[in-house]
């Protein structure tokens, strides 16, 4: 889980610290080797100071047309002649209104380039299809400038056709199959991914490491995860590492980067877009005074197409250059021919593939590396239906420390790629397809972004209303490791029914972007976002958004689990707003908003906590802070503590919590809902305990004693205490007007039963912002009681306030909601009931535009809807008479009318279905969002827990794999996450742990050694214990030769004195499957949970069972040598305790290493200074 820091990344403002640094930022950036000759005559030469320029008057070969042009010519090649590639071609520029043809055939030797200060097809052809040899294309940086695709540039304009096609790949990246052990890298290396590339695949699941020279330096390091999780039906959670394949026959590249100084071109304001596009330009507020400059390739204009497939395209992109990238697809409209399929992205800064103004693109098996920015950028908000399919980026760099991970400074837009919002996926325009593709260690995973933008971005501003747009299909996309968000969008997206088309580029009629009908009736476009995986990350979800789903939806080990501002009703009248997920781990930082929020088919697994009317009343993001959420058919698993809380209560003693009318009985309980309640409210409503002569809600202290626990912790778990009922409880809003100057008495409502007033509670007025305002109480529904509201001192209630009860959907999905409800000053019918008029009061960032509508008024009650003939949402747009024959294993493509495959099928017709050949029996096949055609062969499946093999047929764990023997490198065997107990003697500074190996192995007494916050610890024991992060070794002499694990038999631990679990050696049906019960056995001490997690170290926790070294009795009579040396001693901090406020007891689950640390009631850990009251600093206080 990540830790909510704020890292030491690129803001704007940050390019002297990003100039200054360079030599540091692309130390490690790896580019292609090229041939001796290529190099000689190309790279780095001197600029070109005059330039002539030739134009030949026949087609001619390559060896001809170096003869005629010579080094130092602009080269051009007219209209009607063609160039035949057949040897190396070295001019100062190419020009193409005629072709170029270079492939196989063409192509004499085994290697060939091409090498121009810059390329420009001006409405000709490169056509470069090369299968069996190699091809280099080089760009220069010699001075030239072209006036369309300026300097340093491969570009296509005026219709100018450019199609480079490499050998194919079945496949460009796949996953980590085995987690992989450890053994040393190369000198320097702090275990990053920057400091090694594979070089092929070696024994016991380990993976050879080169150096960027091509050297060998040992094997791949256990830091890279291989977990497989089933979550649901059709739901598998991948969390393994991505292996991209960066190796291509065809090879883009050019000249170093360059920084370049910028021109002031302005005294005020800002340049006007073309000025910036053609050089460095630089103005008052731009933060900026050079540019960095390595080569784009682009696309420019209707009728142009830039195609590269199975290419390698590397040093790309000018920063602080407007729309000089990697790969640039600009206005071009529509573009099916765009594709750019199958290429490896690397080193560069600023953006990898922008689409930009252009429809119908292809963006598909592409890796990223090393791009810094924005890897995949979607601007400026009217582009449609692009395919953004199984692409892998990947941020190879630390987040903290001298890299700052993939943001950069200077480029036009702050959010996409700086500290503010860098993402891998960033969009303006919501309307295309991203499906399958992965983000690794980016600071956000996917950004849809509305903020700032909202009427469109550049050419196309206030010609969008991006706020409205219908949002395209996102499904099957993994995000992870982030350090803000995995799936985020920002920040007000309410998708309506719009006239936007491909026909009109993307632009809606204006006049359409509207919030309800003509009958003043939501105009919403529910839209759902499917099969998406967050995990590590430090939020997933949105500020701002309604008519939006989550579905089969897996969250795991995010600090939220979902992070939601402020939602409403779906339009439809039917849908939740969260359905059929899993969420494990974390918390849900749920919203406010106007209505009810379902969550639907919902498995909770391990600690999960739920935060009420997030972010409500922080500035204007709220509404009067009293959400229902309503929990259908909900289920826990995994091990969940009743030490820790499980919700938050938010603002204006709000939010209800309750089962949906199917669940209400609730005979079993769950950790949540005691047995038998069905709702849950904040104790302010204490009114409510007097219903039914006090038989059906309770306080907390009843519970607690119902279920034979302690009150006080009881209490503590519901945030200091609640009302608990066996009846459901609805909303009962009151929106006030700006009316008598502003000035609101509070309300009585009082609560009547037979006939006699039983008790009341007192409303008092709320209100954030100029227009959300009012009064709320929560309510139990039904006609055996009667409620009577009026203002304290008797008044009446304005007829033009608002009255709201429940929602629609309680009448649309099970039955409407009724209540007897008396309002001074109001006729209110018999019943008052959910189906009531809700027109023109709510439908997202516009509401309240009318008064006097609502319950207890003349307006006709909603039209219904009929929820159980209602299909559950899809992500596929409905257009049945664009594919009238249907599509068989695939959906419509609404725009062009072709049939796309569904995920899991490829080929011709979508013919090839991957995963009927995985054959799972008991699980799902794991090849569903892996792209491409090929067949998984290595665990084709992840099975239901309890289930085995590779097809999940089998009720018998498999023998568990032997721990890799380990490997004799330097005279020490290497073990990652192992800490080696007792015996330390000595110790010295260190950068690498092969140093540690070298002194140990000087010194007659050491036998091992540990390598730990750059310091090695001398050792004379040999017996090792789980450590996560710390590296120690063994030396080979130490009676432990190349095929043997280490022994793990000598110096006892050396612990803090702790109760141990519970002594069994056997753990079977108190753990997944049998022994070792999916952990490593290799470890002293080892214990399991339920929800399959694995603890090497002494607890006393119940929920854990040990099953190996259960009878070591731990000792506290050694202490380390050196005050920062890993050691098993647990020392208690020299702050104040945090016993009872966080979890168990120190360092209450968190990671001790660190210098700072804080930890939560509820389990968080976080390792920066915080000044929040509901942290506890356990470590460096």
């Amino acid at each position: 889980m990540q830790t909510n820091n704020v890292y030491d990344t690129f803001f704007q403002q940050d390019e002297a610290a990003y100039i200054g640094a360079f030599s540091t930022l692309i130390k490690d950036s790896y580019s292609a080797p090229l041939p001796g000759d290529l190099v000689a005559m190309c790279k780095n030469q001197n600029q070109v100071t005059v330039s002539t320029v030739k134009s030949i008057t026949t087609s001619m070969l390559s060896s001809d047309l170096q003869i005629f042009c010579g080094t130092e010519t602009i080269c051009t090649i007219p209209t009607g002649f063609t160039v035949t590639m057949n040897s190396n071609l070295n001019v100062a520029a190419l020009v193409l209104d005629g072709s170029l043809v270079w492939n196989d055939v063409t192509q004499p030797s085994s290697d060939q380039w091409l090498c121009a200060g810059y390329i420009a097809v001006n409405g000709g052809q490169f056509d470069m299809n090369l299968t069996s040899k190699q091809g280099y294309i080089y760009i220069k940086n010699n001075g030239l400038k072209h006036p369309m695709v300026q300097t340093r540039a491969f570009g296509s304009y005026n219709a100018g056709k450019i199609r480079v096609s490499g050998r194919p790949l079945v496949r460009t990246w796949s996953l980590l199959a085995d987690k992989a052990t450890y053994a040393p890298t190369m000198p320097s290396s702090n275990g990053n991914a920057e400091d090694y590339t594979i070089g092929g695949f070696e024994a016991h699941n380990t993976i050879k490491l080169l150096s960027k020279d091509g050297t060998s330096t040992g094997v791949i390091s256990s830091i890279f995860e291989s977990k497989t999780l089933y979550t649901g039906e059709n739901m598998s959670a991948l969390m393994q590492a991505e292996v991209i394949n960066l190796s291509r026959n065809i090879i883009i590249t050019g000249d170093d980067f360059q920084h370049v100084n910028c021109v002031n071109d302005v005294v005020d304001g800002k340049p006007p877009d073309h000025i910036q596009a053609d050089h460095c330009s630089c103005w008052k507020n731009i933060n900026r005074n050079q540019c960095t400059l390595g080569l784009h390739t682009i696309a420019i204009g209707p009728g142009s197409v830039l195609s590269f497939q199975y290419t390698r395209i590397e040093k790309c992109g000018q920063r602080g250059i407007l729309g000089k990238y990697c790969v640039h697809l600009h206005l071009i409209s529509n573009c099916s021919d765009c594709k750019i399929i199958g290429n490896a992205f690397e080193y560069g800064h600023q953006r990898g593939t922008t689409i930009h103004g252009t429809h119908l693109a292809t963006v598909e098996n592409n890796v990223y590396n090393d791009i810094r920015g924005a890897t995949i950028y979607v601007e400026d908000g009217n582009e449609m239906y692009n395919r953004i399919f199984y692409n892998v980026g990947i941020c190879p760099w630390a987040k903290s420390g001298e890299k700052r991970g993939c943001t950069i400074p200077g480029t036009d837009n702050d959010q996409a790629d700086t500290t503010l919002n860098q993402a891998g996926l960033w969009g303006l325009s919501f309307t295309s397809y991203a499906i399958g593709n992965r983000f690794a260690n980016n600071y956000n995973g996917m950004l849809y972004q509305e903020q700032g933008f909202d009427s469109g971005r550049g050419l196309l501003s206030g010609l969008e209303c991006l706020s409205f747009q219908q949002i395209g299909r996102l499904e099957g996309n993994t995000f992870h490791g982030c350090g803000r968000f995995g799936t985020y969008v920002l920040a007000s997206v309410f998708p309506k029914k719009t006239d936007r088309s491909i026909e009109k580029n993307g632009l809606p009629t204006l006049s359409t972007c509207q919030e309800w009908t003509t009958s003043g009736e939501d105009n919403g476009l529910p839209a759902t976002f499917m099969h998406n995986i967050d995990y590590n990350n430090v939020f997933v979800g949105q500020y701002n958004a309604g008519d939006l789903q989550y579905r089969f939806h897996t969250s795991i080990n995010n600090n939220n689990l979902i992070y939601w501002k402020e939602t409403k009703n779906f339009q439809d009248g039917c849908s939740a707003h969260i359905a059929d997920s899993f969420y494990s781990s974390g918390n849900l930082a749920l919203p406010d908003g106007h209505g009810t929020f379902i969550l639907e088919n919902m498995i909770f697994n391990d600690q999960v906590h739920f935060e009420s009317s997030h972010h409500c009343q922080v500035g204007v993001t709220g509404v009067l802070c009293m959400p229902t959420y309503v929990f259908v058919n909900m289920k826990w698993t995994g091990v969940i503590s009743d030490d820790r809380p499980i919700l938050k209560w938010g603002p204006n003693n709000g939010a209800m919590f309750t089962l949906g009318p199917d669940d209400e009985k609730n005979f079993n309980g769950n950790k949540l809902f005691p047995a038998g309640f069905c709702s849950i409210v904040n104790p302010y409503w204490s009114y409510l305990l007097a219903l039914d002569n006090g038989a059906s809600c309770f306080n907390s202290n009843d519970i607690a004693r119902l279920l034979n626990q302690d009150p006080g912790k009881f209490a503590q778990k519901y945030d200091g205490g609640a009302i608990f009922c066996k009846r459901p409880v609805r909303r009962l809003e009151i929106f006030t007007f700006n009316e008598d100057g502003g000035s609101y008495q509070p309300m009585r409502l009082e609560l009547w039963q037979s006939g006699n007033l039983i008790s009341s509670v007192t409303l008092n007025h709320f209100q954030i912002g100029d227009r959300k305002r009012g009064y709320s109480a929560t309510v139990v529904p039904d006609l055996d009681h009667q409620y009577k509201l009026s203002m304290t001192n008797g008044g009446n209630i304005s007829p033009n306030w608002i009255i709201e009860f429940s929602d629609p959907i309680f009448g649309n999905r099970w039955k409407r909601d009724e209540i007897d409800l008396v309002v001074a000053g109001r006729n209110c019918p018999y019943p008052v009931h959910s189906q009531h008029d809700r027109r023109y009061i709510w439908s997202g960032d516009n509401y309240l535009t009318v008064k006097g509508r609502g319950a207890c008024t003349s307006f006709p009650d909603m039209p219904p809807a009929d929820c159980r003939s209602q299909p559950k949402l899809s992500n596929v747009e409905d257009c049945p008479g664009k594919c009238p024959n249907g599509c068989t294993n695939g959906y419509c493509d609404c725009a062009t009318g072709e049939c796309l495959c569904n995920p899991g099928f490829s080929g011709l017709n979508c013919n090839i279905d991957t995963c009927a050949a995985a054959g799972c029996v008991n699980g799902n096949c794991a090849a569903l969002y892996l792209g491409g055609s090929l067949f998984v062969t290595k665990k084709p499946c992840v099975c239901i827990d309890g289930w085995y093999g590779d097809r999940c047929d089998t009720t018998t764990p498999p023998v568990p794999d032997p721990d890799p023997a380990p490997t004799c490198f330097n005279g020490c065997h290497f073990y990652m996450d192992s800490d080696v107990a007792g015996g330390q003697f000595g110790g010295i500074a260190a950068s690498d742990p092969k140093v540690c190996c070298t002194e140990c192995n000087k010194n007659a007494a050491c036998n091992s050694w540990v390598f730990f916050s750059y310091n090695c610890y001398l050792k004379t024991g040999t017996q090792r214990i789980h450590k996560s992060g710390v590296i120690s070794g063994i030396k080979c002499s130490a009676g432990i030769d190349s095929s043997t694990n280490a022994p793990i038999t000598t110096a006892p631990v050396t612990t803090a004195s702790v109760t141990a679990a519970p002594i069994t050696p056997n753990c079977d049906g108190k753990c997944k499957g049998q022994y070792p019960y999916g952990c490593n056995s290799g470890f002293q001490i080892g214990y399991c949970n339920a929800g399959g997690g694995c603890y090497y170290s002494i607890t006393n926790d119940p929920n854990w069972c040990c099953f190996k070294g259960c009878n070591q009795q731990p000792s506290d009579t050694s202490s380390p040598v050196l005050t920062n040396a890993p050691t098993t001693v647990t020392v208690a901090p020299v702050s104040a305790s945090c016993d009872g406020k966080c979890s168990g007891q120190y360092p209450y689950g968190c990671n001790s290493d660190f210098s700072i640390g804080y930890c939560s009631s509820w389990g968080g850990c976080s390792y920066s200074t915080m000044d929040d009251p509901n942290w506890c600093c356990f470590k460096g206080c």
